[in-house]
């Protein structure tokens, strides 16, 4: 199992958090999603081994309009 951690700028309500965390779990190979208790902007992604998880991840949120940056992975 990996992990990604990622900072989304934009300011985020619960139900654009919700939002995120259920789109997130939808793609193939990631396992848990969990979002910091400190940082509504932090997001902790587990997914099995595959190399290009981080960049799909990624991909997904901004093709959604978010502007993820990956700060651990």
């Amino acid at each position: 199992m990996n992990t990604v951690q990622l900072y989304i700028e934009e300011n985020l309500d619960e139900q654009s958090i919700t939002r995120i965390k259920k789109m997130l779990m939808e793609i193939e190979h990631v396992k848990d999603v969990e979002i910091s208790s400190q940082s509504p902007h932090e997001f902790v992604v587990d997914f099995d081994e595959h190399h290009n998880m981080p960049m799909k991840i990624i991909e997904a949120l901004k093709a959604e309009g978010y502007h993820p940056d990956i700060f651990s992975g």
